[in-house]
């Protein structure tokens, strides 16, 4: 499966998103570079069918509906739109999320499911507490649980600060079970990835990695150089975006 976005804009002028195109594919790894507050959320959005680009177009290899596009994205952490609230404990996160997945979601279910992400240590914390690096492989792991997803954007990631070369396994991970993995980030993030993916030397596993997965083999696979996609030069022009055109989609 491969999505692509060809000089996808958003906002009049593309002021909102300059002209951007990048695709993503089973399997792998693609980092995009974009800044500002707005820009990565607007990116997310087309990228996973939920908006309509001003300019440019989203396709699909094979080919689906635009119902089974935004079904089989999903959209992770991204400001304003799935990011979980403010003050929200962890273990509420979950339960949620296991009831949007049609899987148990009784408190023991969400205790489970926390033991085998590596954080239940941090189930009665508050969301914004929590270590970037445990909130999305939490978030990712999670998402991944629904059904038709087999596509998965990780966005902004490095707002929560952290050190990239340690959440970055978790994209790798994804990949490596077959999903496509989107990951918009800034371009001092995207730039610290490039250099040190760019070396010989394995990625670290994240810290809090599913117990299976780290005991499915005895090395670390080298490290996968990502698809780096830079952004276009930025304005130093306050940007001003019109309410964007957002497709309504059923919420399980």
């Amino acid at each position: 499966m491969r999505i692509d976005l060809i000089d996808v804009t958003a906002g009049e002028g593309a002021d909102a998103l300059r002209p951007t195109t990048v695709g993503f594919e089973s399997g792998a790894v693609t980092l995009v570079a974009t800044e500002t507050a707005q820009r990565p959320t607007l990116l997310a959005l087309i990228a996973s069918g939920r908006m309509i680009p001003e300019h440019g177009s989203v396709t699909r290899d094979p080919e689906v509906s635009g119902d089974e596009l935004r079904a089989s994205v999903a959209v992770v952490d991204a400001p304003d739109i799935s990011e979980p609230a403010a003050g929200l404990r962890l273990d509420g996160i979950v339960q949620e999320e296991l009831m949007f997945a049609e899987l148990p979601s009784s408190s023991k279910a969400v205790l489970e499911t926390l033991d085998t992400l590596g954080a239940r240590e941090f189930a009665r914390t508050p969301i914004e507490h929590v270590p970037a690096t445990v909130r999305l492989h939490v978030l990712a792991e999670l998402a991944a649980l629904r059904e038709d997803v087999d596509a998965i954007v990780l966005t902004s990631p490095d707002r929560h600060g952290g050190d990239p070369l340690e959440w970055y396994p978790v994209a790798e991970g994804l990949a490596e079970r077959g999903y496509a993995v989107l990951v918009i980030a800034g371009a001092a993030s995207a730039a610290l990835l490039d250099a040190a993916l760019a070396e010989p030397v394995p990625t670290v596993a994240p810290k809090h990695v599913l117990p299976e997965v780290a005991a499915e083999e005895d090395t670390q696979p080298d490290a996968v150089r990502p698809n780096i996609v830079e952004e276009a030069e930025v304005s130093e022009e306050p940007i001003v975006v019109e309410e964007p055109e957002i497709v309504e989609e059923d919420t399980k």
